[in-house]
């Protein structure tokens, strides 16, 4: 689990209430999760080998990697004064391996704050994130998962879910590091619409492609 996730479970929506008038309770929470987070973390690497695929497949499964599924929920002046100085201990803990970051939603608010996080090698980021952004702020180096909204995959056409996948590939590059796929689908999203994903990013996404 991630930091502030972890400190939901504890404390409940009360937390961002705190944020504003319990800061010290706040970081006194947020450090107990820390250490929890890393103890889970080598528990993992110890059991299996891996701190990442129990969260996402997409990402390489040596890094340590954190689901920040909740960093949408609020503003990037919180993230920094909050959480990023330990998201940072714990890439600093898990160096030898590197950090990922799992976030649901849209990146583009905590994005500057994502910016300073060490040792970052990955970021899985939710449909309405501006992939073009990232790459302008994080550089090349980091690998990027982008996802396709699951409403446009079951309401869509595929002409439409086509368009999306080239325009994700479009402001992806480089690709080689770079990849989309489909979260939540529910029951009634088309095959002809997977089938045109699938289909699209294979032949459009190719690297080397001219």
């Amino acid at each position: 689990t991630g930091i502030q996730n972890l400190a939901l479970k504890i404390r409940g929506d009360q937390l961002y209430i705190d944020y504003f008038e319990n800061p010290d309770l706040c970081h006194h929470l947020l450090r107990i999760c820390t250490e929890c987070v890393k103890q889970l973390f080598e528990f993992n690497y110890r059991a299996t080998g891996t701190g990442s695929v129990d969260v996402t497949p997409m990402s390489d499964p040596k890094l340590a990697q954190l689901p920040n599924c909740t960093e949408e929920q609020i503003s990037n002046n919180i993230y920094e004064e909050f959480l990023l100085q330990y998201d940072n201990e714990i890439a600093d803990a898990f160096q030898s391996v590197g950090l990922g970051i799992h976030h649901c939603g849209s990146v583009n608010e905590v994005l500057p704050g994502y910016a300073k996080v060490r040792h970052l090698k990955f970021l899985e980021i939710g449909f309405g994130s501006d992939v073009k952004r990232c790459r302008e702020v994080l550089g090349p180096d980091v690998a990027i998962n982008a996802r396709i909204s699951p409403v446009l995959m079951k309401n869509g056409s595929p002409e439409e879910v086509a368009a999306e996948v080239r325009r994700l590939i479009d402001e992806g590059p480089p690709l080689h590091n770079y990849s989309i796929d489909t979260v939540g689908l529910t029951y009634g999203t088309p095959d002809e619409n997977v089938k045109i994903a699938r289909k699209t990013a294979a032949e459009y996404g190719r690297i080397g492609k001219n």
